[in-house]
């Protein structure tokens, strides 16, 4: 931040002189401003110490909370932690990463819906989703057969680098009580305790839902995440954002040529006036 505060629009630089725990800088900036000032710095975290970042320093936030109370929760505590670090609530944007599923009714939707996580979840991507519970090797469990017998390795080292979303024993629990409730195999029931979409309905529907959790400040905006690529975002253009435009939820022209422009994001103060040199 500080070369990019000492940055010029000619590439006369200011000269910075940094001496931080991490590195050394010395010496004059020679590169022209950026026409947004600062880069967007989009962050993700969700832990104590990734929403204090997120509070000093992010000007968007993408986070998992997929479902209002949730998103409603985290908004709240990272939009509180802003005046600490000399912030506005408009300084930084709160965008979870969503899906969607259409349908021309909301039934059709449901089955479309149910499709796609039957084939986002293989059998190789259900046994996969197994080993993050139980911290065992399923490699040669069944996807077709009923869940592992055995209790999850709460201390397991065999999955690293998984990320713990809540206590392995009762999320097994979990599903072994909705396995034995609807007669599930273990593919099955990894399609239907995990293979979620955001939002799931008719282009009206997926809109209000959308409008919805911005007005009830669980989201500043959306990242959609499509479950196709390069063409999943096409219906959603199509179908969706006509419907947004015309509640007055989305723009009919951009008003500004940067990303910082087009997320509606205030133009960048230096460290000092932010209250953060």
């Amino acid at each position: 931040r500080e070369l990019w505060d000492a940055a010029a629009p000619d590439g006369a630089g200011q000269p910075v002189a940094h001496s931080g725990q991490h590195f050394r800088v010395e010496g004059r900036f020679g590169l022209p401003r950026s026409p947004q000032g600062h880069p967007v710095v989009i962050q993700a975290g969700d832990s104590p110490e990734g929403r204090q970042f997120a509070a000093a320093a992010a000007d968007v936030v993408f986070t998992r909370h997929g479902t209002l109370e949730a998103g409603r929760a985290f908004y709240a505590d990272v939009k509180d932690r802003l005046p600490a670090h000399g912030r506005r609530p408009e300084d930084l944007k709160i965008m979870p990463g969503v899906t969607f599923v259409l349908g021309d009714t909301g039934a059709e939707a449901q089955e479309n819906a149910m499709e796609i996580r039957r084939r986002q979840i293989s059998p190789q991507n259900a046994l996969y989703a197994l080993e993050q519970i139980w911290g065992i090797d399923l490699s040669g469990h069944d996807p077709d057969g009923p869940l592992p017998e055995a209790d999850p390795d709460v201390d397991s080292t065999f999955v690293q680098g998984r990320v713990k979303h809540g206590d392995p024993r009762q999320i097994a629990e979990k599903w072994r009580a909705l396995s034995a409730e609807k007669g599930l195999s273990s593919r099955e029931t990894v399609i239907e305790a995990t293979g979620r979409q955001s939002f799931v309905g008719t282009p009206a529907a997926v809109a209000e839902q959308m409008i919805s959790f911005v007005d009830q400040r669980a989201a500043d905006g959306f990242i959609l995440v499509p479950h196709l690529t390069p063409d999943g975002l096409d219906p959603f253009v199509d179908r969706v954002v006509p419907i947004l435009q015309e509640r007055g939820a989305f723009r009919t022209e951009y008003t500004g040529t940067t990303l910082r422009d087009h997320l509606g994001l205030p133009a960048p103060r230096p460290r000092t006036e932010a209250g953060r040199g």
